[in-house]
C-alpha cells in the first residue's frame, strides 16, 4: 500500500470543511448570538437617542452657571454634537442608502439594463420630499394671508397709518409687495422660521425614512452567519449610536410632547431589533436559505435608494441650511467659531459614517 501525503493532506481538508464540530473555524450560524444581537441593538439604539435627550434636557433647565465656562462648554459640545448628528445623516443618505441600493440592483438583474438606477428612485425620493416642501409653505404663507386680512383696519384713519407704516428692503418682502400681498409689510423684520409644523414634519419623515432602512438593516443582520455577524454586530452598533444622536436632535428640534418623544425612541430603538428577527425566521424558516428572490432583491433597493432621497433633501436643503448656512444669528456675530464647530461637527459626522460603512 502506497503513502501519497498530498491525497491524505485533501482528504483531511475535506473532512475539516464538512464537519464543523472538528472545524471551530466553520462558518456556521448562531442563533443564540443572533437573540443577543436583538438586544445589543436596542441598548445602541436607545444610548445614542437618549443622549440627545439628556443635552436637550440640561439646556432647556439651564442647569449650567450662566456666563461660566461650564456652560461655554456645554454649549460648544451641543454645537459639534448637532453638527455631527448632520453630517451622520448625509452621509446615512449616501453611503448607507443610495450606496447600498446599487448591490441588490446588480444581485437581482436590473443593474443589466440600467446600472443606475439608485440615483433614479434617489431623485423620485428627493422630487417628494420637494413637493411636500412646497406645499407646507403654500399652505402656511395663505394662511397668514386669510389671517391678516381679517385684521386688515376698515376706517379711513387706520387705512392712512397702514399706509406709512416703514418697510424694510427684503428682496424677498418687496417682491411680495409688488403683488399686493399686505401680509409682508410689518413693523420689524420677517424672521426666518418655518414654523414649528414643518419642523415636526420634517423629523417624522426623517426618522420614518431611518425606520424602514433599520429594518432592512437588522434582517440582513439576522440572515448572517457567525463569522460575518461579529464584525457587522459592532459596525451597526455604533451605526445607531450616531444615527440616534441625529434623530434626537432633530426631533428635540421639532418640540414634540413628552409622550411623541417617548414612542419616537421607542421606535427606533426596537426596528432594528425587529429586523433581526424577521430575518432570524426567514432564515430557520427556509432552511438556511436567505428567500432574497429577485422580486425582493429589487423591492429593497428600491426602498434603500427613496429613503435616501427623501434623507438627503432632508439634510441638506432642510437642516444644513437651516442650521448652519442660512442661520442669521452666525452671519451677525462678531465670531466665526460657533458655526466653524458646528461645520467641523458635520465633517466628523460624515467621517465617522463612512468609515463605519467600510462593514455595515
Amino acid at each position: 500500500m502506497s503513502f501519497n501525503p498530498a491525497e491524505n493532506i485533501a482528504a483531511a481538508d475535506e473532512v475539516m470543511a464538512t464537519s464543523p464540530i472538528d472545524n471551530q473555524d466553520a462558518d456556521v450560524y448562531n442563533t443564540p448570538l443572533q437573540i443577543a444581537g436583538v438586544f445589543i441593538i436596542i441598548v445602541a439604539s436607545i444610548s445614542g437617542m437618549g443622549l440627545s435627550y439628556v443635552f436637550g434636557w440640561i439646556k432647556s433647565k439651564g442647569a449650567m452657571r450662566e456666563g461660566g465656562s461650564s456652560e461655554w462648554i456645554f454649549g460648544i459640545a451641543l454645537e459639534l454634537l448637532k453638527g455631527c448628528g448632520l453630517g451622520v445623516i448625509i452621509c446615512t443618505s449616501l453611503i448607507h442608502l443610495i450606496g447600498e441600493a446599487y448591490e441588490p440592483f446588480e444581485e437581482s438583474g436590473m443593474a443589466e439594463t440600467y446600472e443606475q438606477w439608485p440615483m433614479v428612485f434617489a431623485m423620485v425620493g428627493m422630487f417628494i420630499m420637494a413637493v411636500l416642501e412646497f406645499f407646507h409653505h403654500r399652505f402656511e404663507a395663505r394662511a397668514r394671508l386669510a389671517d391678516e386680512e381679517e385684521e386688515k383696519p376698515t376706517g379711513p384713519g387706520e387705512e392712512k397709518e397702514m399706509a406709512t407704516l416703514e418697510t424694510y428692503g427684503n428682496p424677498v418682502q418687496s417682491s411680495y409687495r409688488a403683488m399686493d400681498m399686505p401680509s409682508i409689510q410689518a413693523k420689524e423684520p420677517p424672521k426666518i422660521d418655518k414654523g414649528i409644523k414643518a419642523k415636526q414634519r420634517n423629523a417624522i419623515l426623517v426618522e420614518g425614512s431611518i425606520l424602514i432602512h433599520s429594518v432592512l438593516i437588522g434582517f440582513d443582520l439576522g440572515l448572517q452567519t457567525e463569522k460575518n455577524w461579529i464584525t457587522l454586530i459592532i459596525a451597526i452598533s455604533f451605526h445607531q449610536f450616531f444615527e440616534g444622536f441625529a434623530v434626537g436632535q432633530i426631533v428635540l428640534d421639532a418640540q414634540f410632547g413628552f409622550w411623541k418623544k417617548v414612542a419616537m425612541i421607542s421606535f427606533y430603538s426596537l426596528t432594528t431589533s425587529v429586523g433581526i428577527c424577521i430575518g432570524i425566521g426567514t432564515y430557520l424558516g427556509n432552511g438556511g436559505d436567505s428567500g432574497e428572490t429577485q422580486s425582493v432583491l429589487i423591492t429593497i433597493g428600491v426602498i434603500d435608494a427613496i429613503c435616501g432621497g427623501l434623507l438627503l433633501f432632508a439634510g441638506m436643503s432642510v437642516f444644513w441650511t437651516e442650521w448652519y448656512v442660512n442661520n442669521h444669528e452666525h452671519h451677525i456675530a462678531d465670531s466665526l467659531f460657533q458655526p466653524a464647530i458646528g461645520f467641523l461637527g458635520v465633517a466628523m459626522g460624515m467621517a465617522i459614517m463612512a468609515v463605519i460603512g467600510i462593514w455595515a
